[in-house]
């Protein structure tokens, strides 16, 4: 049998096109899920560890389930668009997809470390060091992790914005990008100073941005995949 190197890369062209499509939609859907249990199971107000452990309900992490599960989501959507694009673009898509990659090894770890140890100390009442971790505590290495983390997918989605250059629907999924990496950079910046409102204003801003920056890009997977013959 003759082998057919073109069949073979229209093939892997196909996988990455439906499978980036299929993981950017449910980056979207991840995204919002993120949001909708966050607002119906928020944690109190923090006045220290042991009020903490004495309001904790499992029901207030659940926010983070679809959030772990955005970052290998969110990878691979990234490994699609560096197998769909041009090579004069792949420096972008790959510096991209290394960076998607960094997000989700320190955000996992992050997650991981809330709904193992976190929980299991709070509901155990084994709470030394926890005051350092637990999620109301704004001034905890949790959202310091959460900064950096969400710093590193928008400079992934910002070093992405250069591959779509044509058409209405790649203008959009540009500046989406754009305005996805300086607010998410943004934050990484003023993290330090202590004010917490404008860490909030960045997230609510990232709810909206993302969920529609993946559905376009999910849009555009699919005219890819309509596009080959």
């Amino acid at each position: 049998m003759k082998y057919e190197p073109e069949l073979e890369n229209r093939g892997g062209r196909c996988t990455a096109a439906r499978l980036g499509a299929w993981c950017a939609a449910l980056a979207a859907i991840l995204s919002l899920l993120f949001a909708v249990l966050a607002l119906a199971f928020p944690a109190s107000p923090w006045a220290g560890i042991e009020v903490y452990a004495e309001t904790f309900a499992t029901r207030q992490m659940l926010s983070m389930v679809p959030a772990l599960a955005l970052a290998p989501v969110t990878v691979l959507a990234f490994a699609g668009l560096h197998s769909l694009v041009t090579p004069e673009k792949r420096f972008w898509s790959l510096s991209a997809f290394g960076f998607a990659v960094v997000y989700t090894t320190i955000v996992a770890a992050n997650y991981l470390i809330q709904l193992h140890a976190v929980r299991l100390g709070l509901l155990y009442r084994q709470l030394d060091g926890l005051t350092l971790l637990a999620i109301p505590n704004l001034r905890s290495v949790f959202f310091s992790l959460e900064a950096i983390g969400y710093g590193f997918l928008g400079l992934s989605t910002l070093v992405a914005a250069p591959v779509f250059s044509a058409g209405n629907i790649e203008t959009w999924i540009r500046r989406l990008f754009v305005l996805n990496g300086a607010s998410s950079l943004f934050g990484v910046v003023v993290a330090p100073f202590d004010f917490p409102m404008i860490i909030f204003a960045g997230l609510a801003l990232w709810v909206i941005i993302y969920p529609m920056a993946m559905v376009l890009l999910a849009l555009w997977f699919r005219r890819q995949l309509e596009a080959e013959p």
